[in-house]
Parts: C-alpha cells; structure tokens; sequence
C-alpha cells in the first residue's frame, strides 16, 4: 500500500528495525540479510532484492537475497559479465532497467532474466565516498515498475545502507567485508590511475575503462590491482613508484 509519509520519513522507518538490531548482533551477514529484507518493503510488489559485493580481485557475490531468483538472475550478470548490478558498480551511478525485452544494453542478460519471469529491476551502487564497493538491486516481475518515487527512495536507503556497513565493517575486522573494503580503498589509487591511461590512450570514459579493467581481470584470471599495476608499469614517463 501506497503511503503519504514523506520519503525522509519513510526512509526513517525502514531503518529503525535495521538500526535497532544492529545495536544487540553486529555483524555483517545479519545486517546485509536486513538490508535486502527492507528493500523489498521500499517497493511495492517486488519480486525480491538482494546486495552484491565485488572485492578487489573482481569478484561478484551475492552477500544477501531475499529468495532464489534474485540468487540465479544474479549468477547470469557474473558469468556473462554483463548486467545492472555490475554496470551500476562500476559506473557509480543507479541503473534502471524498464523492461528486459526491450531494454538492448545487456541483451544476453535480460533474455536470462526474461526466462526467469523478471521483466525491471532497479540497482543503486554502495559507495564509500566516491567509490562503490557493490550494490543493492530490486527486482519485479512486471515492467515498468520502478517509479520516481521509489528510485529516490531506493537511493537514500543505498546511501545510508552503505554508512551501516561500513560502520559494520569497522567493529567487525577480519570479516569477509571488511577485507573486501579495507583491500579495495587500498588500491584505490593504482585502479584509477590505470583507468585514467586506458581512458586517455582509447579515448573512452571511465564507466567503459572500468569495465575494460574487469573484463581483462577476469579473462586472464588476475586481480585488478595486479592488472592495473602492469598497465601502470609498461606506461612510459609516469612515476611507477605507487609503494
């Protein structure tokens, strides 16, 4: 059911539970399977959502889902390579699909999820600071489905469900996300000098450098830091002293 209440109000809502619970069980797993269960409550007859995480070796996971599909229609974005949730990482901006069938940006993709009777789903990255570390995904069964309304809720409740993890990560070291974003803040600056060089020598933006760094990772099966460092190295007339 539709509700008056502003978003700022509704946004508040959706947290209390999350924020109360996190008071008694820190940990991520828990806060990551609140995240996705308060997303579904965001949009109104959503088919499920879920949270990916994507560490600094390029590898996509699917931390939290709120049911099996969300789980396969994700798995299809990792092997393929293609999607919303990877386009919205790496682009670090959200990701609207209207409808799978007629949407032509990730063909392969949207024909999987199309099988699996998901027709739009929404996906907002998490970021920390200006870098996005995963994202937070919804989606429906029918097309069409994500309103203004919703896209801007969806985006207040990723910005502040990514203060929640990190603020999660920090009381939990050694976990599996503190890792993930402990290693990819630390190589932060070697990725995005490598992806200015990709983006000068082919004349192409970020959003495309990014992938092309992903899609190299993940063909010669490296991690990106490593990746980038070679680029970096093999480039004259730069300072390659990044220790």
């Amino acid at each position: 059911m539709d509700t008056e209440l502003p978003l700022a109000d509704e946004l508040a809502a959706v947290f209390a539970r999350l924020s109360n619970v996190l008071l008694n069980e820190e940990t991520v797993a828990h806060a990551l399977k609140l995240i996705t269960e308060a997303a579904v409550l965001a949009a109104d007859g959503a088919a499920g959502a879920g949270v990916s995480l994507i560490d600094s070796n390029g590898r996509r996971s699917s931390e939290a889902s709120t049911g099996t599909i969300v789980l396969e229609a994700d798995s299809f974005q990792y092997d393929l390579g293609q999607g919303p949730c990877l386009s919205a990482w790496a682009s670090g901006h959200p990701v609207d699909i209207a409808d799978v069938r007629t949407d032509l940006r990730w063909p392969e993709w949207g024909q999987a999820a199309d099988e699996l009777g998901l027709r739009s789903c929404l996906s907002v990255p998490l970021l920390a600071g200006n870098l996005a570390f995963g994202a937070i995904k919804i989606y429906w069964a029918k097309p069409h489905a994500a309103t203004h309304r919703q896209s801007h809720l969806l985006e207040l409740f990723a910005a502040q469900a990514s203060i929640f993890l990190v603020n999660v990560q920090a009381r939990e070291r050694g976990r599996m996300l503190s890792e993930q974003l402990k290693s990819t803040l630390t190589q932060r600056d070697i990725i995005s000098t490598a992806k200015g060089i990709i983006m000068a020598g082919q004349g192409i933006g970020k959003h495309d450098a990014m992938l092309h760094l992903m899609a190299r990772a993940h063909i010669e099966n490296r991690t990106l830091p490593d990746v980038a460092e070679e680029i970096i190295e093999s480039t004259p007339g730069l300072d390659h002293d990044q220790g």
